[in-house]
């Protein structure tokens, strides 16, 4: 199965960069540990929140809220990552899904935001292998309808706070105007060359070799309240659309597919074309 699923382990409330990785709130895995049966993930879940008020609103009340840490610190002499492109997969484990299914390539799914033009969504992850065999044509999708589709990418990091830099350079890069490269560069960082990020600096090198401004690049990844609330409003798409594994795609907030169901990485691509034909709820102001 040409799917990556996540392994129903914990993150922290919290996003703190510290090494220049965060420990961050993986609200989505929520959903994810709801699934198991073990007592100690249960409790687990009982102390962790959703990752806004929305979401707040739909814990126990219990449950206390918890924000995205604003005193986050870089530290310069942080040892250097190796990304491991397994760790936080369960390749073994489909954890289900509450969407209504038409037993054919796609799910539908109730729209969780509005959207006022045709949308497509991806939710990945950077060291997912399924995710990485998919980019090329991912991005030659992107390009062939530029200016067409609004094209979101969501990233996590399937809980594994090592795997946090990437996306603080992410959203940090969509800020920049450069996220198009930077996805690839990205992707090929921790796959081809095997690293992460140790320093605010060498992120902040390595968006300028992208494109972006070096002055702007490092006001950017210092604003660090600005990015975890944009990692924060990621995990909240991912928690409501209840996404167990990735990649997948998600059209118009309707129709939800992955590449087995679809029936291929390029059959994946010819599926979203059909599906942006589809009925749907996106309304122009």
């Amino acid at each position: 199965m040409n799917n990556t699923y996540i392994n129903g382990k914990s993150a922290s409330a919290g996003v703190k960069v510290k090494y220049f990785s965060v420990v961050l709130i993986s609200a989505f895995l929520l959903a994810a540990c709801q699934q198991e049966e073990k007592k100690e993930v249960a409790k687990t879940h009982d102390k962790q929140v959703a990752a806004s008020a929305d979401l707040t609103e739909k814990q126990s009340n219990s449950e206390e809220k918890s924000e995205p840490a604003a005193e986050s610190k870089v530290e310069e002499k942080a040892p250097v990552a190796v990304a491991n492109e397994h760790a936080g997969h369960n390749h073994d484990q489909e954890v289900g899904h509450s969407v209504k299914t038409n037993g054919e390539k796609f799910r539908v799914v109730e729209p969780q935001f509005a959207c006022e033009a045709p949308v497509v969504i991806e939710f990945y992850a950077y060291q997912c292998p399924h995710c990485y065999n998919l980019e090329p044509y991912a991005e030659a999708w992107r390009k062939k309808n530029a200016g067409k589709v609004n094209f979101i990418a969501v990233p996590t990091h399937l809980g594994h706070q090592q795997f946090g830099s990437l996306l603080l350079v992410h959203q940090a890069a969509k800020k920049l105007g450069v996220l198009e490269k930077v996805q690839h560069a990205l992707f090929e960082r921790v796959h081809k060359d095997k690293k992460l990020f140790a320093s605010a600096d060498e992120a902040a090198e390595f968006l300028v070799a992208q494109g972006a401004d070096k002055e702007k690049a490092v006001a950017t990844l210092a604003d660090e309240k600005a990015i975890s609330a944009e990692i924060k409003k990621s995990f909240e798409m991912l928690t409501k659309y209840k996404v167990a594994h990735v990649p997948q795609i998600l059209v118009n907030h309707q129709y939800m597919t992955d590449i087995s169901s679809a029936g291929g990485k390029e059959e994946l691509f010819k599926l979203v074309d059909e599906l942006l034909l589809k009925e749907n709820s996106c309304q122009p102001k």
